[in-house]
């Protein structure tokens, strides 16, 4: 008789976050695997990593491993292999304790953070549940956004217009110095504009172009590495022939839905003036100013029906136009816990709501209701840093505003003005000047208000007119934001006096200066270079990454490893390098 033993070897399951990184993940073309090894001892290769959930992998490796390398290969490659085409690689990584998840936070290789994937709730030996990490708000985020639109610009209105084809001839450009642009609503529109939507699932009747053209926009964009923000107006909606009846919505495999009379609140007027029928809940919005929107229908987020057309829709945004994140409209006319149950079923890469309150604490108590599953435009520190900081030459307004104040600028989306607060006003914006009112020809007060969002923690957002007019100066602070890494959480130092303010900046690869006022005139810091210097502002930036100047694109050799992929400064512009044997080489 023989008696055979056997002993599973001990092993430990790693998981890779992609984040949703078009870079990172094609449809169709995902294969991931892991090297891992101990020390400087020989490694070997995992299985195939295997898809949990969304942009979730994850592979078993030798429990003694304390190093590991991710690596996204060629569809087609049968086994992991230095000699396969590795499109994708890390930077070699000491597995930190306790952290069993890398989630790739950029695109370069250097661009992510360890965390822990939670424990299974219900102990069934089922793959666990993700937590902070699966939420729409990246850590450290590094991102720069573009409102590519302003009101209106479906025609030129001295800025150009922003058609979806007029956009896709400039992606390659907006691509070297913006990593999401937030895009106009793209549903078809009622006669009364683009932010009363008449039919969720109809993306071809939109003023800005067919659904062709905003495939094909996206498309550009997403090849450019720019991630792409929906508008997504689903506080209120259009009628389609009277007051009472609403478009049939189809989203595909994700549901199609007949809105009905009794889906609407039961306080909207359309109720008490058009006789329709209304649902059994009033309006559950947290701004009274904003409840009950009176030019259209509002939707009873408190209803079932409404709650699955909902998350159907922003799913099918994602999955089907290929969003890669939300910008929540009119978010003070229902409660923002519906944003988290929404966000939560599609999975987006970013959130951010419009809930226009200028109250930093009750703007935070808003992004708690929503599970902290959201950004916020900043609107309270958009009144206290501009309209009664830099526009009055009262800089002491500049320390510590808005959600910041609150501790909570990693879910800042920092912005001047958007659509609604320029050119819908006398003076082109209400950050009001006791001279020019204003006016983006006041390039003193544009550069300062631009310096101060692309230094500071948050997630900056650029309006599409400022990038046109000043494009030269902006496109020098985002890229030395960039060399520096100032990312949504960074810390800052600041002080202020009578008509000037200083602030410096940490960033993951340096630092950044940022002097208004008459401090613009103070002398240049030692060690730093600078981005720009003008009326009242100037910005310098110190970056510990390596500066390689002309560096030729050359095809890769695909038979030799990459070392790492990494984001490095080439020619004034944040690029990516692949270092293969000692050589480096731009990603073409």
């Amino acid at each position: 008789m023989v008696l055979v033993c056997s002993m599973a070897l001990q092993a430990k399951t790693l998981y890779l976050n992609t984040g949703g990184s078009s870079l990172w993940e094609t449809d169709g073309a995902n294969k991931f695997a892991i090297w891992h090894w101990q020390g400087k001892n020989e490694g070997q290769w995992s299985a195939w990593m295997t898809n949990v959930e969304g942009s979730i992998w994850k592979a078993d490796i030798s429990d003694n491993s304390d190093m590991v390398l991710f690596c996204r290969f060629d569809v087609v490659t049968g086994n992991p292999d230095w000699n396969a085409n590795v499109w994708n690689k890390t930077d070699d990584l000491p597995i930190p304790s306790g952290k069993d998840m890398y989630v790739i936070t950029g695109w370069g290789a250097d661009e992510g953070d360890w965390a822990t994937y939670g424990s299974d709730p219900g102990g069934g030996g089922s793959d666990p549940t993700p937590t902070d990490f699966d939420k729409a708000v990246p850590s450290q985020s590094e991102d720069v956004m573009l409102q590519a639109f302003y009101w209106d610009s479906d025609q030129d209105k001295g800025y150009g217009d922003t058609k979806w084809q007029t956009l896709t001839a400039q992606a390659e450009e907006i691509g070297k110095s913006f990593t999401l642009v937030w895009l106009p609503p793209s549903a078809a529109p009622t006669p009364l504009g683009i932010y009363i939507p008449a039919c969720y699932s109809t993306q071809s009747s939109n003023k800005f172009g067919k659904r062709s053209y905003l495939d094909g926009l996206i498309s550009a964009l997403h090849n450019n590495g720019v991630r792409v923000i929906a508008d997504i107006v689903i506080n209120h909606c259009g009628n389609k022939t009277n007051s009472c009846d609403y478009s049939e919505l189809d989203f595909g495999s994700e549901g199609t839905f007949r809105p009905q009379s009794d889906w609407m609140t039961s306080n909207d007027e359309g109720v008490y003036q058009y006789g329709c029928q209304g649902g059994s809940h009033a309006d559950d919005g947290q701004n009274s100013g904003f409840s009950n929107y009176e030019a259209a229908r509002d939707w009873d987020h408190q209803k079932s029906e409404v709650q699955q057309m909902c998350r159907a829709y922003l799913k099918w945004m994602k999955n089907t136009i290929q969003y890669d994140g939300f910008r929540f409209d009119y978010a003070g006319g229902f409660h923002t816990s519906h944003i988290n149950d929404y966000v939560s079923a599609a999975k987006p890469y970013f959130s951010v709501m419009e809930y226009w309150v200028n109250d930093a604490g009750h703007v935070k108590s808003r992004i708690d209701d929503a599970s902290k599953n959201t950004l916020a435009f900043d609107f309270p520190a958009r009144a206290t840093a501009f309209k009664n900081g830099i526009a009055k030459n009262e800089y002491g307004n500049c320390v510590n505003p808005g959600l910041r104040s609150q501790g909570y600028a990693k879910y800042a989306v920092t912005f001047i003005d958007n659509h609604d607060t320029f050119q819908r006003t006398n003076t082109e914006s209400d950050i009001q000047n006791s001279t020019s009112g204003g006016s983006i020809n006041d390039r003193a007060l544009m550069l300062q208000c631009n310096a101060y969002i692309l230094s500071m923690p948050g997630v900056p957002c650029v309006f599409y007119p400022h990038w046109v007019r000043y494009k030269t100066e902006i496109k020098k602070m985002i890229a030395a934001r960039k060399a520096a890494g100032i990312h949504s959480e960074s810390s800052v130092q600041e002080e202020s006096g009578s008509g000037y303010y200083r602030a410096t900046i940490q960033g993951k690869r340096g630092s950044v200066k940022l002097f208004l006022g008459s401090a613009a005139n103070d002398p240049a810091p030692s060690g730093y270079e600078q981005a720009i210097k003008s009326d009242k502002v100037a910005m310098y930036y110190h970056s510990t990454g390596e500066a390689i100047e002309n560096v030729a694109v050359q095809p890769l050799d695909m038979s030799l490893p990459m070392y790492s992929v990494t984001g490095q400064r080439v020619d004034g512009s944040y690029r990516g390098i692949v270092i293969q044997n000692g050589n480096k080489y731009l990603i073409p």
